[in-house]
């Protein structure tokens, strides 16, 4: 491997650089989306018989106790739920707030997992474009030593190398920086999904609490 990068040129430092900032990214988003994971439906299903019980109090801590961005929005709708019948707001008022604050608490719920995606996306427009300058600065090489000293095999050939090491190596660092980043904006959306699947149920049961009221 130290061969490799040697022959490469300094175009490889940067490019090595780059691959190590590729693995600590994907290790850490997949950790924090491991960490994220839940049964959400089970989550929703039990919040939805301690509402259905008028528990609304124990429907919160059940959500402060659970990992992930639905139970961290779903216990911001809850708990803004549970303020604004304190207040004795008419359930217009409330469904309209409930969904406000849900909505826009998303993003942040969400920030956690989008946090460092940007920097796969980055490199794997940055490597390829790192191993061509490699591959440029390698032919220009070949050619300035043909020129010196005319036809030297081995001048061409340490010049050739080290165009292909470069290119060889920003793709295979571009390859799995743009997987790992559609994987996780997948899983992005997925939970996008998910958060707007619990904000329809939360109003439909302050709608069928306040119908049994």
């Amino acid at each position: 491997m130290l061969e490799y990068i040697l022959d490469g040129g300094l175009c490889m430092w940067p490019l090595m650089a780059c691959s190590v900032l590729v693995l600590a990214v994907l290790i850490d988003r997949a950790r924090a989306f491991r960490t994220a994971e839940i049964d959400t439906f089970g989550l929703r299903a039990k919040v939805a018989d301690l509402l259905a019980d008028g528990k609304l109090n124990e429907a919160v801590a059940v959500c402060k106790r659970a990992l992930g961005p639905v139970a961290a929005v779903l216990m911001v709708g809850l708990d803004k739920y549970r303020r604004l019948l304190r207040q004795g707001r008419t359930l217009a008022e409330i469904e309209a707030n409930v969904s406000k604050t849900m909505e826009d608490y998303a993003p942040h719920a969400l920030e956690p997992l989008e946090r460092r995606l940007s920097l796969l996306t980055l490199i794997a427009n940055i490597a390829p474009l790192l191993g061509m300058t490699g591959t440029v600065t390698g032919m220009i090489g070949a050619f300035a030593n043909m020129a010196a000293h005319g036809v030297d095999a081995e001048g061409v050939a340490a010049g050739i190398q080290e165009a292909l090491v470069t290119t060889a190596a920003g793709l295979l660092i571009a390859m799995p920086a743009a997987a790992g980043y559609n994987i996780f904006a997948k899983k992005v959306d997925a939970y996008i999904l998910q958060i707007e699947q619990t904000t329809t149920e939360m109003l439909d049961l302050i709608t069928l609490g306040a119908s049994r009221e």
